[in-house]
């Protein structure tokens, strides 16, 4: 088996949602202005999805100051045991996974274990060391990295798949460093990193230095042997009313790696950053970072300079640590947020900082147009973006 940029499905470019730099934690309180959304209006749309047949089963939580204020669950989890969606049903989160292993890194960063401007061939010496390009880079889909063909087979850990991808013929679309674009294959390279530095497999590590210090019992980085409780199938959306749904074409999740493997549920999303921006996991200056703008090595903002032209309807959307950056927002402090996608599952996370407001909406399709994420986003969002 090998993998393509195909057969992970990339994500980001389907919803943008952003930010610039988060200057304190997350607010205690919504501000004035930013009211929550209409719980109404939520299970509205998410209900018109599913009886249209876009989507078996969404999952919807939306917190403010800390707390959650609405949740929605509707449709099915798996639609050959009929068995319904609920607060505890268990989601594949794809490219959601970035901003967890960016928080990997800072942590080790934190614990003198690393820098992210080190070169990631300090700790990958297989790559090729006549084009060096930082662990930074990486993270922000500066450092050029090929989302090329490379083989899965008998794959036992990150760092294995790093070796093969090191052997790409190109490695680089572009000079590391000299322009913007998404890359699966850089995350491998980042979760190998976390696997030499740490001396555990990339799923151990995120669970001892993640997980499980901050209570998000729901989250993991999967396997298709794992048992989960709760777990919810993903579907392929066929268009006819007979058989609206087949499953899913199978993906080793596992392959997926740093780049997107992890499952999770939305209320442990929601969770995740309010601790993050709360300044619970990361000291101050980590988090800041993190929210950070890319720039490339002239200074130029990432986002200026992107080098696939299907990501030119990201706008003025720029890219941090694992985050999607968009500024356009009533009190012009950033709304940070990712879209996740892998086969059988697409999800939308973000947060506004300032605003206290965070939601996770997850759903059990492949990504595409007919799914509520954008409507989600406008109706939670809305009170907070600039009109």
């Amino acid at each position: 088996m090998k993998i393509t940029r195909r057969r992970l499905i990339e994500a980001g470019a389907g919803l943008t949602g952003g930010i610039l730099l988060a200057s304190g934690p997350m607010a205690p309180r919504a501000r004035a202005g930013a009211p929550a959304a209409s719980d109404s209006t939520l299970r509205t749309i998410v209900d018109a999805a599913v009886a249209s047949r876009q989507v078996p089963g969404v999952a919807l939580a939306v917190w403010q100051g800390g707390q959650e204020v609405h949740s929605y669950y509707a449709g099915q989890a798996n639609l050959e045991t009929a068995s319904h969606v609920t607060a505890d049903s268990v989601f594949r989160i794809g490219s959601l996974t970035k901003q967890f292993v960016a928080a990997l890194l800072l942590k080790l960063e934190s614990q003198g274990k690393l820098s992210l401007d080190d070169p990631a061939q300090r700790y990958l010496p297989f790559l090729p060391p006549h084009t060096p390009f930082s662990i930074r880079e990486l993270l922000q889909h500066t450092a050029g990295l090929r989302d090329g063909e490379y083989s899965t087979e008998a794959v036992s850990s990150q760092l294995v798949l790093a070796e093969r991808i090191a052997r790409m013929t190109p490695l680089f679309d572009f000079a590391p460093g000299t322009a913007w674009r998404y890359s699966n294959a850089g995350y491998i390279l980042l979760g190998a990193i976390v696997e030499k530095v740490t001396a555990l497999p990339l799923a151990t590590a995120a669970s001892e230095l993640l997980f499980e210090p901050l209570g998000l019992t729901h989250t993991a980085f999967d396997q298709p042997s794992d048992v989960v409780m709760s777990r919810v199938s993903g579907y392929t959306p066929t268009g006819t009313e007979a058989q609206p749904f087949n499953n899913a074409e199978y993906l080793d999740v596992a392959l997926a790696g740093a780049a997107g493997a992890m499952r999770s549920t939305a209320h442990d999303l929601c969770r995740w950053l309010t601790v993050l921006f709360g300044g619970a996991y990361l000291p101050a200056s980590s988090v800041q970072s993190m929210l950070a703008p890319a720039r490339l090595r002239d200074g130029a903002l990432a986002g200026t300079k992107r080098h696939d032209p299907q990501a030119q309807g990201m706008g003025d959307t720029q890219y941090g640590l694992g985050f999607m950056l968009d500024t356009h927002t009533i009190d012009e402090k950033p709304v940070a947020g990712h879209h996740g996608g892998i086969n059988g599952f697409a999800a939308y996370l973000a947060c506004h900082p300032s605003s206290g407001l965070a939601y996770a909406c997850l759903c059990n399709a492949d990504t595409h147009p007919g799914l509520p994420l954008r409507d989600v986003r406008r109706q939670v969002l809305g009170p907070v973006l600039a009109k």
